[in-house]
């Protein structure tokens, strides 16, 4: 690790006493890179003519790529140290907080829906098992049938 950062191990352990502290620092700067490309993408969702589906196509986007696969490292070494746990809560509470955010923004006329909050919520949640299956699977086209099917029912349901 100290090499690829082009690091003496002096100088990591100056900056991180410990492997939990330089970790949590790791899920810090994945949270800024994950809000940077979110904010990225925020002029091209609000000129589009369907802002909820691009904002979809945005999050289903977002599971995949080394971002997520590192968050996904993170999370399974979480099951067995409190620590880098309780630091990657934080950090998944800061994103959601971030996204809704920009969700409501980007869909102000759906975003007083009572069902507003839990469709974000569950649409992460699908997106994460979608994208845990993708690991396995070389064909792409099922999860991208059902990611078509996922927005159809988000739409279809915050037009009631």
């Amino acid at each position: 690790m100290c090499e690829r950062a082009g690091l003496s191990r002096g100088a990591l352990l100056h900056y991180y006493a410990t492997k939990t502290e330089l970790v949590i620092e790791a899920v810090g700067h994945l949270a800024q890179r994950r809000a940077a490309e979110f904010e990225a993408q925020r002029g091209e969702i609000q000129q589009s003519a369907d802002p909820m589906s691009a904002m979809l196509e945005l999050i289903f986007a977002s599971f995949s790529g080394p971002l997520f696969y590192a968050a996904l490292e993170l999370w399974v070494a979480a099951r067995t140290d409190d620590e880098l746990c309780l630091a990657l809560r934080g950090f998944e509470r800061k994103v959601g907080k971030a996204m809704s955010k920009m969700w409501r923004t980007l869909n102000p006329k759906q975003a007083t829906h009572a069902d507003f909050d839990d469709l974000l919520t569950l649409t992460l949640h699908v997106m994460r098992g979608m994208a845990l299956q993708r690991i396995l699977r070389d064909d792409d086209s099922e999860r991208r049938r059902l990611f078509a099917r996922w927005k159809s029912i988000v739409t279809t349901g915050l037009r009631r």
